[in-house]
């Protein structure tokens, strides 16, 4: 089993609460016992393993870690998963888990819109 959801169909919230249960949900945590870092972390190192050689997530890595002043790829994966973000870069994360990510799929092209603009 993998440790990040991606049958979440919706990512969308208008507020922080919103934004936690979404991200409860797709790490498979229970929203009223809080977040686990330790399960977030996990889910974090399998995407990342999954995705680090590609070039589509690395320049998105290197380009998210910079807004951090950062070149860390790795805080770039975190900065994927902030509030502004996460819609956007959870719907990348399904089209690569489905087979379906290139430069040309509409969840890369919004992305890669929002953080090179």
């Amino acid at each position: 089993m993998t440790s990040y959801n991606y049958d979440i169909a919706s990512t969308e919230y208008n507020d922080d609460e919103g934004y936690q249960r979404v991200v409860c949900q797709l790490f498979y945590m229970d929203y009223e016992s809080g977040f686990d870092n330790e399960i977030i972390e996990t889910a974090l190192n399998e995407i990342y393993a999954l995705t680090c050689t590609n070039v589509l997530f690395k320049d998105f890595y290197i380009k998210a870690a910079s807004f951090m002043l950062s070149e860390n790829p790795e805080i770039g994966l975190s900065v994927l998963f902030a509030y502004d973000n996460l819609p956007l870069f959870h719907d990348v994360l399904v089209a690569f888990h489905k087979g379906e990510l290139s430069a040309n799929h509409p969840a890369y092209v919004i992305l890669h819109n929002k953080l090179f603009s």
